[in-house]
């Protein structure tokens, strides 16, 4: 029985001992695939030494059990082992994924936002393929949590305040008028209006 978005532990510990028995024995598969290859692999809620091993973290692309796992290991590897190489800027630096026309929204631009704060109403300048491209942002649209910048209009959430997006969040801009920007440029805003 499954446990959606639900950590792994819990969700073996709900499984019959068939299926528990059977993870044991695929698990150990794997870690002696590592061994073959001069890796020292095990679960990662067994790993004493984050140096010397590499952790497992068994998650499930259906229902997501596991995923709340490996974020909670990336996280604690991020701060313990690169805290002194983090750094948040105030300066906007985002980089363009798409440019594309929505039906209801206009041209739309899919950033993904890897510092700063974007607010609906800033001055931003794009490059484009003829030259720079001032415009205003007109509106900022997120994907739901779990979903992709590619899903329908009607699913997604219109942000009528300050947007504070962690480090390298998706966002959709719609700017004020027609861009014709380049994908993978990297993008800069000159602040409030």
């Amino acid at each position: 029985m499954p446990t959606p978005d639900g950590a792994f532990r819990e969700s073996l510990a709900k499984q019959t001992l068939q299926v528990q028995r059977e993870f044991a024995r695929r698990c150990d598969e794997a870690i002696l695939a590592f061994a073959e290859q001069g890796l020292n692999a095990v679960l990662y809620y067994e790993n004493r030494n984050m140096a010397k091993n590499v952790s497992l973290v068994p998650t499930s692309a259906i229902t997501g059990e596991g995923v709340p796992d490996m974020i909670m290991l990336l996280v604690h590897l991020t701060q313990t082992r690169m805290s002194d190489r983090l750094m948040y800027l105030a300066e906007v630096e985002c980089t363009i994924l798409e440019v594309k026309i929505i039906e209801g929204l206009g041209t739309t631009i899919d950033v993904v936002l890897s510092n700063g704060v974007l607010h609906e109403g800033d001055k931003i300048v794009l490059c484009g393929l003829n030259g720079a491209i001032v415009t205003q942002i007109r509106a900022l649209l997120t994907p739901q949590p779990m979903r992709e910048l590619r899903v329908k209009v009607r699913e997604q959430i219109r942000l009528q305040i300050l947007v504070m997006t962690p480090k390298c969040n998706p966002v959709r801009v719609c700017p004020s008028q027609g861009s014709e920007s380049s994908l993978g440029r990297e993008d800069h805003s000159n602040g409030p209006r």
